[in-house]
């Protein structure tokens, strides 16, 4: 059984194969394109997942999955509009242009001559699947919350086995991410992008100026919620998602992208934190109330909200957020859910183009006036990296396998001594070239974790924030004591896991800090060329390539 899955037009495209239930390739078009969460048709994912598998004729496989209807969508979109005939006029236009040229039947026909079977999974049950059918559970609550699907915006299911059932469901208007999103575009930052941005700045400011305004807008009932339209453009503008009315709820005029930031900024970042906190904390209590569960799944885009996510431990005893949990992995999601016989183990992030010996010789050779490349061993490659991190040095990582989602996990990934806060200010500043704010991530063998950070189990995808119980890591503590742990395990990642034991001999700690390998507003790095031009470009100190060190000329 082998299928093709696609994700596209929202957010964050991407393709996958998965073969007798197994993911044996999957990547966001973002990666290709380097157009941050591309949201276009994703030709380039979909060609490398087909070369990687070996498929030359898209005919030759199973079915392709789709991971939402389109037709279920068109329902929701015009019915909105409809609500706002005039206004919406040209939107309307425009969508159904889109809707016949876009549609994936046609896309398929034209870009492949694939005439075959297409399967569409609804959104949130396409969040579900990749959810649950990655965790270790035989049984689970599952919670979805994101933006809006067709009509969902959250969904709570309890599957059993290979069967998931939906229990509850909110639909749209009434958002926790388009809630989440207007107020990024509020303060400034680009919506369905800079959330973590908001996420990293609210522990800055104080959530009590603005929380009981923010609050003001839902009602509640049981087991739902309605968000107050009055404040809101969701219905009717594809540009602008609040209104005035917004701006006089908070008394306070948006924030254009080149102002500063100040209190007032930081303070209503805290206050939708906790908004976002307390709605979140209650739809889990609702979910375990349900389905009577000790475990949770959680997916959608809004299951990257580390913070909120170690909240859910309050009412069970297991939490599970998967590697790509946005609409990314609901390529994947959907092929799980569609899939009929036993799904495999399919925990491993790391999905993503890698690089053949001989491609790497040629693109050393092009850069030859500008680097020295050293071939290593294993042992000596491990043994020299812990070094450069003990001495302070910065180290960029291009190994194997690109991982699939928002996360480097190691193998692409900028690496340093967690120890000291100037290098904090120094990657954020000089290398990465972003808001002082913004915080980095420990890297941890599983095995020393707890005697560092408050968690209950392991962490492998850095989608759950923890708070520091030591002193130690001022490079990758936020302002509030927390972290955004990531554990490792030799068998997860064998070499990163090496090199951090390594390290602890060193050090004393087995811990790096851990961001992604990509300068300001650029994607994760994916090849070769871009990882040596991203390294030449910035005061990185070292690079390593599979196994060649690499130094500036």
């Amino acid at each position: 059984m082998i299928q093709l899955g696609i994700s596209a037009f929202y957010h964050d495209s991407a393709a996958c194969i998965v073969k007798d239930g197994k993911v044996i390739a999957a990547v966001e078009e973002e990666r290709f394109t380097e157009i941050k969460h591309d949201d276009r048709f994703p030709t380039n994912a979909i060609n490398w997942c087909m070369n990687e598998a070996g498929i030359d004729d898209l005919n030759s496989i199973d079915e392709v999955c789709w991971y939402e209807d389109p037709k279920v969508k068109k329902d929701r979109v015009l019915t909105t509009f409809n609500k706002h005939f005039i206004t919406t006029f040209k939107n309307r236009i425009k969508f159904l242009i889109n809707y016949y040229f876009n549609s994936p039947k046609r896309l398929l026909k034209n870009n492949y001559d694939y005439t075959g079977k297409i399967k569409y999974i609804s959104h949130h049950l396409s969040h579900a699947a990749f959810s649950y059918y990655t965790s270790p559970y035989k049984e689970a609550a599952i919670l979805t919350v994101d933006g809006v699907g067709e009509w969902e915006t959250i969904t709570i299911s309890h599957a059993f086995e290979d069967r998931i059932v939906k229990k509850l469901s909110i639909n749209f208007p009434h958002s926790l991410g388009m809630l989440y999103s207007t107020v990024t575009a509020f303060l400034g930052f680009k919506p369905n992008e800079g959330e973590y941005k908001v996420m990293g700045l609210a522990p800055f400011g104080n959530p009590d100026k603005y929380f009981k305004q923010l609050d003001s807008i839902f009602t509640r009932t049981s087991n739902k919620f309605t968000i107050n339209q009055k404040y809101f453009t969701w219905e009717y503008s594809d540009k602008i998602m609040f209104n005035i009315e917004f701006c006089h709820l908070l008394k306070l005029p948006p924030r254009f992208k080149e102002e500063p930031i100040t209190q007032d900024h930081k303070d209503l970042a805290a206050a939708l934190q906790k908004v976002y906190e307390k709605e979140f904390s209650r739809l889990v209590k609702i979910s375990k109330r349900l389905t009577g569960s000790k475990n949770i799944c959680l997916g959608g885009g809004c299951a990257y909200n580390g913070v909120a996510n170690i909240l859910a431990y309050r009412d069970f005893d297991s939490v599970h957020i998967p590697f790509a949990p946005s609409d990314a992995g609901s390529a994947i999601g959907a092929c799980l859910e569609s899939y009929t016989g036993n799904v495999r183990d399919n925990t491993s992030p790391y999905l993503g183009p890698k690089y053949k010996k001989d491609s790497l010789k040629k693109v050393f050779k092009k850069f030859d006036d500008k680097i020295y490349h050293f071939k290593c061993s294993d042992e000596y490659l491990t043994k020299k990296v812990a070094e450069y991190i003990s001495e302070q040095k910065i180290i960029a990582l291009f190994k194997s396998n690109m991982e699939f989602g928002s996360r480097a996990l190691g193998n692409r990934s900028i690496i340093a001594s967690p120890e000291f806060a100037d290098m904090r200010v120094k990657l954020n500043k000089i290398i990465k070239k972003r808001e002082g704010f913004r915080p980095f991530a420990p890297s941890v063998t599983l095995e020393k974790a707890k005697n560092y950070f408050e968690i209950n189990e392991p962490v492998p995808y850095m989608n759950i924030v923890a708070k520091n119980k030591t002193e130690l890591f001022k490079a990758a503590t936020h302002i509030d004591g927390s972290c955004r742990v990531q554990t490792v395990t030799k068998d997860m990642n064998p070499e990163y896991y090496k090199l951090l034991k390594e390290v602890g001999k060193l050090t004393g700690h087995e811990v790096i800090l851990n961001t992604s390998y990509n300068l300001k507003d650029q994607t994760i790095t994916r090849s070769p060329r871009q990882a040596i031009e991203r390294y030449l470009n910035s005061d990185i100190d070292i690079l390593i390539i599979d196994n060649y060190l690499i130094k500036k000329k």
